[in-house]
């Protein structure tokens, strides 16, 4: 599903109106699709009447077509809460209403919302900035208080932000959001994504080729998108054809991030794998995976790579078709020395994660060196550290931030980590909404960038590896916590959820 920002929804609008598909018309598309999904929802819930939460923007000119559409068939009521539309279409529609009720007084309004179950959220937009209003804030409570109510968004939940997902205080919880011509990126980006319910998508006549004149395109990852990126693999294929992952990972304190790398990697379907590591975690790995490889390379006192390991990694990524560095490296000038020098000499994809990613960060236009592309998998923390900015600006509008980190390297793939992570390069992003806060956990990262790894070396684009990684670790996320709960499931559980997963797409 190819999502859009509020500016470019604009562009699209105008773009339609342009080809011949008017305004009025979009209009009146949005209002049918509206009016048909709250049909269906009053149905449901055995409901004849429908209440109507209306600003003064277009997001009111929606709401008046649907209310419209429903008279014949239910008792419909509409609340002004910022006067008249302000817009001329709104104001047309308005004018149409002829006999629906018409709220304006506040008291008036408190008490049909106390009244009505299945409510219509269309108070504002895509295009609000600010703070709701008390009286606003007001009406929300009210529909949260009860547990009956159903609360349906026009367009976006009232105090979305349709750009970065952030949301201002009282913003209403939906249990969906009819959205019109296309779904805007913020619905898919925490907080806002959870305010959301579920999504539904209404066609409202915007020509297909208008969407390819967007300059930065955003697609939502959904799961009939993963076996088109997951290859078959061939009958008579043998390990040399599924690649070969060099996973340069792990110390003394840290060996478990290794494990669940590699553990991930080798349940991700790589030819051959190795572990490049201090010795002990090395034979750490050899005694729970015997499937896998060792390279035993210099290390310090704490079991940390020194500049020394350098020549043995490269001489072994020769023959890989993917390196992974960074799970449990641990910090060190020594190390840092050794994982910057080696960033411009690998001939293959390489994954940075983790220590990998805190170890460039100091020089990090060595990424311009790179010899192939470099896929970087920072948490928020981490790409406060890339970027040279604040976890919070980060946080607060993280698209943003991943496209500035891949355009400025036009040769990486920025996986976003968190709820909502975004996988970006230099002229596109996708968004996945796979996962849960169970996987929030120490060893969640490291066995993403395995996923990633493997994928990578059995030659599947690092972008796509990197798509196809995100939604499966999310997906075994979930399966995880629907198995042990959030609260109790551990990053390992995510790993034996694998190969089910993986016998879906075969």
């Amino acid at each position: 599903m190819q999502l859009v920002s509020p500016l470019e929804m604009m562009k699209l609008e105008n773009a339609a109106d342009q080809s011949g598909v008017t305004y009025d018309q979009m209009m009146e598309n949005a209002g049918k699709g509206l009016a048909e999904h709250l049909v269906r929802i009053a149905v449901e819930m055995g409901v004849k009447e429908i209440l109507f939460l209306c600003g003064n923007g277009n997001n009111a000119g929606d709401c008046f077509t649907a209310a419209r559409l429903l008279t014949p068939q239910f008792k419909v009521t509409a609340c002004l809460l910022a006067g008249v539309p302000k817009t001329r279409t709104a104001y047309a529609k308005y004018k149409m209403l002829k006999d629906i009720a018409v709220l304006e007084d506040q008291e008036a309004i408190l008490e049909a919302v106390r009244r009505h179950r299945l409510i219509a959220d269309g108070v504002f937009g895509i295009g609000f900035r600010g703070e709701l209003s008390p009286f606003v804030q007001s009406v929300f409570a009210e529909i949260e208080a009860d547990s009956e109510k159903k609360c349906i968004a026009v367009d976006i939940p009232s105090g979305g932000n349709g750009l970065s997902g952030d949301v201002a205080k009282g913003t209403p919880h939906c249990d969906m959001t009819i959205t019109f011509g296309a779904a805007k990126t913020g619905l898919f980006l925490t907080p806002l994504s959870e305010y959301c319910g579920a999504i539904m998508l209404v066609d409202i006549g915007i020509p297909a080729p208008a969407f390819a004149e967007l300059t930065y395109p955003v697609h939502h990852i959904s799961n009939t998108d993963i076996p088109e990126l997951l290859p078959p693999r061939p009958s008579q294929g043998h390990k040399g054809m599924f690649g070969r992952l060099m996973c340069v990972s792990g110390s003394r304190n840290m060996p478990g991030a290794a494990i669940l790398a590699s553990k991930a990697a080798l349940r991700c379907g790589v030819g051959l794998f190795c572990l490049a590591s201090d010795i002990d975690v090395c034979r750490l790995l050899i005694a729970q995976a015997p499937e896998a490889t060792m390279l035993p390379l210099p290390t310090d006192y704490d079991g940390k790579l020194t500049q020394q390991a350098v020549p043995a990694i490269l001489d072994y990524a020769k023959q890989a078709t993917c390196v992974l560095i960074g799970c449990g490296l641990g910090q060190s000038e020594a190390l840092r020395q050794a994982v910057t020098s080696l960033i411009p000499l690998l001939e293959c994809p390489i994954i940075l994660d983790a220590d990998g990613l805190n170890a460039i960060a100091p020089s990090i236009d060595i990424l311009h060196k790179a010899k192939s592309t470099v896929v970087l998998t920072p948490h928020p923390g981490e790409m406060a550290r890339l970027l040279h900015c604040s976890v919070e600006e980060v946080q607060k509008d993280r698209m943003t931030a991943a496209k500035r980190l891949a355009t400025r390297f036009p040769n990486t793939v920025v996986v976003l980590k968190g709820a909502g992570t975004i996988v970006a390069t230099a002229d596109h992003a996708h968004i996945n909404t796979t996962g849960n806060s169970g996987m929030s956990k120490g060893g969640s990262g490291d066995i993403l960038a395995g996923m990633i790894a493997s994928l990578t070396a059995q030659h599947i684009s690092p972008e796509n590896a990197a798509i196809a990684g995100v939604y499966l670790h999310g997906l075994a996320g979930d399966c995880a916590a629907a198995e042990n709960s959030r609260r109790a499931m551990l990053p390992s559980d995510m790993i034996s959820q694998l190969p089910m997963l993986f016998a879906e797409y075969e």
